[in-house]
């Protein structure tokens, strides 16, 4: 290395140590020097650039990232920071011009997200960018998504149109036509155009609430350890953010650290304790190694605020096999900061069922909506937002009851057509919640509501913001509750039936009213009754409800065996591959109780279907393929059961109970070279691990049960030769050349005889006579 890179290098070291200290004025000085030292270097150069911006001079800003872009002008990243620079300074066009070249650079690298997420930016700058409009049009038509398609070859039909190109505008129509041929806007269009009236011009995309561009205009934040009481200063969004980001930290400074080849079973477990989770953060085949790279360059880019090299990162670690929530919500998080919000959505939603990242995703996905002006979906993410924190400040034992009773609300805005009201209810939300001290600001919003008498549900805080039927429902519920616990159950069950015509799709409200007729000992009608309800909760998409459901009904009626394949169906739909095999394993188990052994045998290679996608493979398969086995040598299908025992003795070669099944068919197949074949197979493998005691105790056993098979007895003295007790070898050759003398195979008996002479017997001299005389 020159001196001038020697230079260049500690220069940039610097550079990052300040960075990380937060001291961009000292950053900017190092950076430059660096720069001094080898001109125009494209990392000097946007870390450079990046330093100003911190500093808010993006003026200067600007100047290094358009050097950098002029260096390297198919580097999308540069072109991206100059469209956000532009946009700062209220250089729209220029902003727009930029981002749509920084699209083309990602289609070019066959990065669509990006792409897609970039030409949108460039419409949001410019709703005038033709050459934008054209691009989504044509990406969107590829991917099949036809409204999309539609509604941008629109918006390039009008611009043509008042650009003077009257052919170009008809060929857009017809373009938008063919992908949609009923669309009303489409042949409304095609109309004015040929009665020559102009097409209004694409107006330009509407801001959300405010959450989005809070999140722009903000620096990623330092990882560092959270303060005792971050909730004061943070809004729930950046809460989880921090709290991601020191997850993903601290993920991969312990997995770092440790050998995977020594670890031991809590260490190997170590990264789902990090990260919070329950499961595995790892895929099955996961690349841990490219992780760790990945997630390395994640917490190092985002320390530096670089945000779209650091998102890119983070997929790229997530697509190595990282599954851990607190990835999904950081990069949710960034591809947010970065507008790449289509992307955003499939990472957020992952994480809604994730007690320390729901509230953040449905504040994103709730703004996210109301950004693309779909009001009614930004409601009802709000609401559920809401019912989130709701339930987290009141006292543990009223949260689940009190996520019930959001329910209707959340069922009522869900059919509420009037967007002033759903624009109004997602304003309200977000000013509730996006804020510091959101949690004592929610204690008080509760305390408006008074108290309310003991027994009774927590009201939920949705209705000081809302006003529907659906507050009656809430009542009622409470009313009925209450009955039912004083044991009028005839009260409880007129009430239920008479809110039932106020709110007839209103779940909770059926599943009170199993509970009644459970009470009533109306058990049939119960279930009855909760297979509706989990069929209903099946049909809306959701699964965990649908779970929770059949489980209760199976414990209820344990024999029903179409519930308990529902069942299977729902664990499957969310991952619970291990409870879904289960489920499976029982009602395979139940059909061998009936004697119904097709049908198990059935179930059972369902199973082992299954399997093949359970973390542990290798457990699953045995076990289900001993049932089979079993099965099958009842059946007298025993060629197919002794393929299963083979199975079974190439996964676990010290399976007795395999081996000695097998080696029992061999036999009753007249196989006996097949039978001491797999004989020898078990005591090889267990002599070779010094396992001595278990060769013996498995060929004991199985002299008992082969007690008519002379050459088993042969092994067995084998194995005690072996273990050099020379008596018990004797003695069981003298008993295999009894066996061998009983059939009538002299030559085999005088061949033990002449083992036992060999072992220098006190009465070697009857052996001899005996030899003699055979």
């Amino acid at each position: 290395m020159s001196e001038r890179q020697k230079r260049y290098q500690q220069a940039m070291s610097q550079g990052h140590s300040a960075a990380w200290d937060l001291e961009w004025d000292q950053a900017a000085s190092y950076y430059q020097q660096a720069l001094d030292e080898i001109a125009d270097d494209p990392k000097a150069l946007t870390n450079l650039a990046l330093a100003w911006f911190k500093l808010e001079d993006y003026n200067k800003s600007l100047e290094y990232y358009l050097l950098a872009a002029e260096g390297n002008p198919d580097d999308p990243v540069p072109l991206e920071k100059i469209a956000t620079l532009y946009d700062n300074l209220g250089q729209t066009n220029d902003a727009s011009e930029y981002a749509a070249r920084a699209g083309k650079n990602y289609f070019e690298e066959k990065n669509i997200d990006k792409a897609i997420e970039n030409w949108s930016r460039a419409i949001s700058y410019n709703s005038e960018n033709t050459d934008a409009h054209a691009r989504l049009a044509i990406v969107y038509e590829r991917l099949g998504r036809k409204t999309q398609a539609a509604r941008e070859y629109l918006h390039v039909a009008s611009l043509m149109q008042h650009d003077g190109h009257q052919d170009k505008a008809f060929h857009a129509v017809k373009r938008a036509l063919n992908i949609l041929p009923d669309s009303k806007e489409a042949l409304q269009s095609l109309n004015m155009l040929q009665a020559g009236t102009m097409l209004p011009k694409p107006a330009r995309p509407k801001g959300g609430t405010g959450i989005l561009g809070d999140l722009k205009e903000k620096p990623a934040p330092k990882i560092e350890k959270p303060k005792e009481q971050v909730d004061s200063d943070l809004n729930p969004i950046d809460e989880a953010y921090r709290k991601a980001l020191s997850s993903l930290a601290r993920l991969f400074f312990e997995q770092s650290s440790s050998d995977a080849e020594h670890e031991s079973d809590s260490e190997r477990n170590l990264p789902a304790v990090v990260d919070g989770s329950t499961g595995p953060v790892f895929t099955k085949n996961a690349d841990q190694e490219s992780i760790m790279l990945h997630l390395g360059q994640t917490v190092e880019l985002q320390t530096y605020g670089k945000n779209e090299e650091a998102s890119d990162a983070l997929m790229a670690a997530i697509n190595a096999g990282l599954n851990a929530p607190s990835a999904h919500y950081s990069l949710g998080v960034l591809l947010v900061k970065n507008q790449r919000l289509e992307s955003a959505v499939r990472y957020l939603q992952r994480v809604t069922a994730h007690s320390d990242y729901a509230l953040g995703s449905y504040l994103l996905l709730g703004d996210i909506s109301f950004q693309r002006e779909k009001y009614k979906r930004a409601a009802v993410r709000y609401l559920e937002a809401l019912r989130t924190a709701d339930a987290m400040i009141v006292p543990a034992e009223q949260a689940d009851e009190l996520r019930e009773l959001y329910d209707p609300l959340i069922e009522h805005q869900s059919r509420q057509q009037d967007d002033s009201e759903n624009l109004k209810l997602s304003e309200n939300v977000s000013e509730l919640l996006v804020r510091p001290n959101w949690r004592q600001h929610l204690k008080n919003a509760r305390h408006e509501l008074g108290v309310h008498q003991n027994g009774d549900p927590p009201i939920p805080l949705a209705e000081l913001l809302i006003e529907s039927k659906s507050s009656d429902i809430v009542t009622a519920m409470s009313l009925v509750r209450r009955l039912a616990r004083e044991g009028h159950l005839e009260a409880a069950l007129d009430k239920i039936l008479y809110t039932l015509e106020q709110a007839p799709t209103y779940l909770p409200l059926h599943i009170v009213l199993g509970d009644v007729l459970i009470s009533k000992d109306c058990l049939s009608e119960a279930v009855q009754k909760f297979k509706v309800v989990a069929h209903a909760y099946s049909i809306r998409g959701e699964a965990r409800r649908a779970v929770a459901m059949q489980k209760r009904i199976i414990e209820l009626m344990p024999m029903d065996l179409d519930v308990r394949k529902q069942l299977v169906e729902h664990l499957l739909s969310f991952g619970q591959v291990d409870d879904a095999i289960k489920e499976t394993i029982q009602r395979a188990e139940i059909h061998y109780s009936l004697a119904e052994l097709n049908e198990a045998r059935v179930a059972y290679s369902y199973a082992l279907e299954l399997a093949q996608q359970a973390e542990n493979t290798n457990q699953w398969v045995v076990r289900i393929l001993h049932r089979i086995a079993n099965i099958d040598r009842q059946s007298l299908n025993w060629r197919e059961s002794m393929d299963s025992y083979k199975r079974i003795c190439g996964l676990a070669p010290n399976d007795e109970n395999a081996y000695s099944n097998l080696i029992d068919l061999s036999f009753r197949l007249e196989e006996p070279d097949q039978a001491l074949k797999y004989t020898d197979q078990f005591v090889i493998f267990s002599n070779k691990h010094k396992l001595p005691e278990d060769a013996l105790s498995f060929m004991k056993k199985l002299a008992l049960e082969q007690a008519d098979q002379p050459m088993i007895f042969h092994r067995l003295a084998e194995q005690y030769q072996r273990m050099e007790l020379i008596a018990e070898t004797i003695q069981q050759l003298n008993k295999a050349a009894e066996l061998l003398i009983e059939v009538g195979d002299k030559a085999g008996a005088r061949n033990m005889i002449k083992q036992i002479a060999k072992q220098d017997p006190k009465n070697a001299r009857e052996y001899q006579k005996l030899f003699e005389a055979l």
